[in-house]
């Protein structure tokens, strides 16, 4: 049974936030997982685009038959550029409607988001039942901030430690998020914390990426002012959480089925032109398809729907900062505007998890147990998958982390609907 704190958070309308639901013999359900994968048949573009970029594109995801439900993004934007009086009232009334009156769980990092939800809950004299970061370590950390940022207010936080690699918690993982993210393994941890302590979370996605998504670059918008779509594509995955080339190669080797990369090209083309009218196209873009489409499935899938409370993706909120043209945007982070009001504690953002030590000097234990459960994971996956595990293992920095996420991906993935063996 949902605890008073879930039920409260999560009374509104589900027309109130933007996350998606999915479509599947006619029925829309909370989350890819709850389709039923077993005995699927694999899209191979969608696949493909998972691959490419490390999130799905539009309505597709990596199943056939299965589609995400579509935005109308003309249609989301507000009819007027907000004020500040209403970028607060807007985010306070957010806080108010997803949050309510019980406080959850908050998920506090060292950054804009989490801290502007923390912030608005004490505006509305809600305390947090609990404040929750990962642990690293360093003082300009993540875990190092969100401390000075609680204790400012006169709270604690509760560090939990990433797990190691686990060979059997990645398939369940894959399976749980609907095989649509390279990303966010480390929230693991934090769903099985929150799992524990009942209730409902708090995760800050949502409208920041109106004013600081990938695409808000220099480079990235010469490209989209060139309307050279193709070329932004290209740019898009190398920025991304994607596989690396040399294991998207040997994955066509290996006979995964996968749509020709003209096909992704298309399909990426085709996401931009449907946001061209908008006046943030590239910030859409990371709202409606990396945050909706790629990390944000993994904090929902980890965790059943009501148990994630996410008041910046909120419907109307996202909607108002939307109608805020590109270039203002970007030389005005929004968030930055509430915070002014919201924000006394003088504390400083996070930068890095500090150190001078490389990480695995930093976490000898966990890297020795993780790279002992990959061991143990790799040597029971079917020949294609080990033999692309090992192509993995050759790829260097984040590359070998999206890498092996990918053979945890197309391993759970094949679990469930045979495709390697057809």
């Amino acid at each position: 049974m949902a605890s008073p704190s879930t039920r409260d958070s999560h009374a509104a309308d589900a027309a109130a936030d933007l996350r998606p639901r999915f479509r599947h013999a006619g029925v829309l359900r909370p989350d890819l997982a709850s389709c039923g994968a077993s005995g699927a048949e694999v899209d191979p573009l969608g696949l493909a685009t998972v691959l490419a970029f490390g999130y799905a594109l539009g309505t597709r995801t990596v199943l056939r038959g299965v589609e995400a439900d579509a935005v109308d993004a003309a249609a989301l934007v507000a009819g007027r550029v907000p004020s500040d009086d209403d970028l607060l009232r807007l985010t306070i009334e957010a806080v108010r409607r997803h949050v309510g009156s019980q406080g959850p769980t908050i998920l506090l990092s060292g950054g804009r988001d989490s801290r502007l939800i923390l912030l608005a809950m004490r505006k509305l004299g809600v305390q947090p039942g609990r404040i929750l970061t990962l642990d690293q370590r360093g003082s300009a950390s993540d875990a190092a901030i969100a401390e000075r940022v609680a204790a400012a207010i006169g709270a604690r936080v509760e560090r939990v430690s990433p797990l190691p690699f686990d060979g059997a918690r990645e398939l369940e993982r894959h399976a749980a998020q609907g095989f649509q993210s390279l990303e966010h393994a480390w929230f693991v941890a934090i769903a099985r914390r929150v799992r524990e302590l009942g209730g409902a979370v708090t995760d800050g996605i949502g409208a920041g990426v109106l004013s600081t998504g990938s695409l808000l670059h220099p480079e990235a918008i010469a490209l989209w002012n060139a309307r050279d779509l193709a070329g932004l594509c290209g740019w898009t995955a190398a920025h991304g959480g994607h596989v690396s080339p040399g294991f998207l190669a040997a994955a066509r080797a290996e006979g995964v089925p996968l749509a020709e990369p003209e096909a992704v090209v298309a399909e990426f083309e085709a996401a931009l032109h449907a946001l061209a009218a908008t006046p943030n196209p590239l910030g859409m873009y990371s709202l409606l398809h990396w945050t909706r489409r790629g990390i944000g499935a993994s904090a929902y899938g980890l965790l059943p729907r009501e148990r994630v409370a996410t008041p910046l993706y909120d419907r109307e909120l996202c909607a108002a900062v939307a109608a805020i043209p590109m270039e203002q945007a970007m030389a005005r982070d929004w968030r930055e505007t509430v915070l002014a009001r919201l924000d006394d504690t003088g504390v400083p953002f996070s930068t890095h998890e500090g150190g001078v030590m490389p990480r695995w000097l930093r976490h000898p234990w966990r890297t020795l147990r993780s790279r002992a459960g990959w061991s143990r994971f790799v040597a029971g996956l079917p020949a294609p998958l080990a033999r692309l595990a090992r192509v993995a293992d050759e790829s260097t920095g984040m590359r070998r982390t999206f890498d092996r996420g990918a053979v945890g991906l197309l391993a759970a993935l094949d679990r469930c609907t045979g495709f390697m063996q057809r």
